[in-house]
């Protein structure tokens, strides 16, 4: 009898703790469930705020077509300002702004390097009839550095990029101006390139109407 109540306890215990493994084994399951759904929905959602971003993107590039379109076609003058060049290459710097019935601008600054160190900094101005801003930075370095800093009106940092061999750089970013928002935007937009020991080439290019 002990022997048949010794092997009942036995059969027992041993029925509980395969049920609570059992049982551990279910919540585990459960809930790696719960995280892999939780996952997916995360993706689902990057992917549907990284679709409406490139829509928003997509739309200020036609707007930025259109109105360059429309610029051309109602231009009354158009001024060229070419500067030299700010201490490397030989590309320059180039301003280009056109006046009819809306207003654009753009500067587009573009350099290569064979391994030397240098730097340059210039000045942007972004107008009160300004409604949109359009920021673009390229660039690849085999060995080195690149260094783009861009700066709001007042100093706070827009942009600090570094280019390097680890992979290639593109850049794009678009802004409206809101009307209580003027003050950050409007004045002089600052940036600066440093190319440290570096053997590649970047080009930098602000748009505005």
């Amino acid at each position: 009898m002990l022997r048949i109540l010794t092997a009942v306890v036995v059969m027992l215990m041993t029925g509980i703790m395969l049920q609570a493994q059992t049982s551990q084994e279910a919540q585990k399951q459960e809930q790696l469930a719960k995280q892999e759904k939780q996952m997916k929905e995360m993706e689902m959602q990057m992917k549907k705020q990284q679709l409406e971003q490139e829509k928003k993107v997509a739309e200020m590039e036609r707007a930025f077509a259109e109105q360059a379109r429309s610029s051309g076609r109602s231009r009354e003058r158009a001024v060229v300002y070419a500067t030299p060049s700010t201490g490397y290459g030989d590309e320059g710097s180039y301003f280009i702004s056109s006046f009819g019935q809306e207003n654009q601008s753009q500067l587009t600054i573009r350099n290569s390097f064979d391994g030397e160190t240098d730097s340059a900094e210039g000045e942007f101005d972004v107008d009160e009839s300004t409604r949109h801003i359009r920021c673009t930075i390229n660039g690849k370095a085999k060995t080195g550095k690149i260094t783009i800093k861009i700066q709001y009106p007042g100093g706070k940092t827009f942009k600090d990029l570094s280019i390097s061999s680890s992979a290639q750089i593109s850049f794009s970013q678009s802004l409206t101006i809101k009307e209580e928002e003027k003050q950050k935007y409007v004045g002089a937009w600052t940036y600066k390139v440093t190319a440290d020991k570096a053997e590649g080439s970047y080009s930098l290019s602000f748009m505005t109407h």
